[in-house]
């Protein structure tokens, strides 16, 4: 057990943080199990903030930890499955649909590959040396909503009536391409691969560096050519841009995906204790999403008025248009010494003035703390970023030259989503 206030976090390399210790816990997929959603509620109501935090690539956070309890969380994180391995406990990026196995326009249920690469990859020593933010991404090729630019992409693609995976390095497609049953051992070998190619020519392990050098993307092709096919580029790739909020349909005849509304992204210890049981009583199927939510998947049609009941008796809304749709925030003032703002506050502020109100698909807002920005999406519709004199606002693309006060920035956000609003209504 080590902190470390130079690295990732994880659970056995504790960052420090204004508020005390942060831990990053990997969980591949986002596929979560409601034992495993109970035991970090227990962890973050004895031990943290009483916050379970979602990153965008569907991990979790822990805040505000003592160095004392650090052996004793890791102990009980070890004992619901989520520390496999110690030497892996940075290589955690495993990503794939927060509806894998329920969308009806996927071709393959990614699932099963999920759990199989998370197997082989902690089996692996030689695999712990990728970047701890290095991305593997399993598209079974239904919806597709992180706005990463994953290290390395699988897209299932359908050709001649045969399903291939095509290859994506760094959002760079390699027209290579392998069977659904070679899956697993080809994206492996293409992490291997890229640990080579950095070495090689010297930059750091990470998909977009090797695929804007010409000789390394080349040496990384060549070394993959002999295990892979020619493959086609999938036509129809798309980001969704809408945060799901609500019921959704599941490719399942008289089964549905219930989505509740986790306000940026902060799921207290009693609503996930009780999300999860939840989830046990009717044996969903839960998943952590890269827009920093939760997926109740596969529950029977017949039952979802009970459940959504019970979500709201536990303090979980089901409420698309309460404001935080499409709101992120890094911790802020409150929670890391380099921010200018408390952000959480403005961000709460924003959706209490915006709730009730609706807009078009794709609306979205960061509201940063600094220049760094962390983990904020590119290109969000409202871009707010606090210095020592104010916020710096931009929206649509478009910077405003002058810097806002809270409640500038706040009104400047509301107007643009007003004007969203008319363009819909015209």
């Amino acid at each position: 057990m080590r902190v470390d206030d130079n690295f990732c976090p994880g659970v056995l390399h504790a960052v420090p943080a204004k508020d005390g210790l942060l831990l990053r816990i990997r969980v591949p997929g986002g596929l979560i199990r409601s034992s495993q959603l109970s035991a970090l509620s227990q962890l973050s109501a004895e031990f943290s903030d009483g916050q379970i935090e979602i990153t965008s690539r569907a991990n979790v956070q822990l805040r505000a930890i003592q160095s004392g309890d650090l052996d004793t969380i890791a102990e009980r994180l070890t004992a619901v499955g989520l520390l496999p391995s110690h030497e892996h406990d940075r290589v955690r990026n495993i990503v794939a649909s927060p509806f894998a196995g329920l969308d009806s326009g996927e071709l393959v249920d990614t699932r099963p590959l999920v759990y199989a690469l998370d197997e082989r990859l902690t089996a692996d020593s030689t695999l712990a040396e990728l970047h701890p933010k290095f991305t593997m991404a399993l598209d079974g090729g239904g919806s597709w909503f992180s706005r990463e630019t994953d290290d390395l992409a699988l897209r299932a693609v359908e050709t001649d009536g045969a399903v291939y995976f095509h290859l994506s390095v760094g959002g760079l497609s390699t027209g290579l391409g392998v069977t659904t049953d070679q899956a697993v051992d080809f994206i492996l070998e293409a992490a291997r691969a890229c640990l080579r190619t950095s070495r090689q020519f010297r930059v750091p392990v990470r998909g977009r560096k090797i695929a804007i050098l010409p000789e390394a993307i080349s040496f990384l092709m060549k070394s993959l050519s002999g295990v892979s096919v020619s493959c086609s580029t999938p036509s129809d790739f798309k980001v969704e841009a809408e945060w799901p909020v609500g019921i959704r349909h599941t490719k399942r005849s008289g089964f549905v995906s219930v989505i509740p509304s986790i306000p940026v992204g902060r799921l207290q210890a009693a609503q996930a204790q009780w999300i999860s049981k939840i989830a046990e009583d009717c044996n969903a199927s839960l998943r952590l999403s890269p827009w920093r939510g939760v997926v109740l998947g596969a529950i029977p049609e017949r039952i979802v008025s009970r459940v959504v009941a019970q979500l709201h008796d536990g303090g979980v809304s089901l409420d698309a248009n309460d404001g935080y749709r499409g709101l992120s925030t890094c911790a802020g003032s409150v929670g890391c010494e380099a921010s200018l703002a408390d952000v959480r506050a403005d961000a709460h502020t924003l959706a209490r003035q915006l709730a009730g109100r609706d807009a078009k698909a794709g609306w979205t807002v960061n509201i940063s703390g600094c220049e760094k920005q962390c983990a904020m999406r590119n290109g969000a519709t409202a871009d707010l970023v606090a210095t020592e004199s104010g916020y710096k606002v931009k929206l649509h693309g478009i910077s405003d030259a002058s810097l806002h006060s809270s409640s500038s920035a706040i009104d400047a956000v509301i107007a643009c989503h007003a004007g969203i609003a008319d363009e819909v209504c015209s």
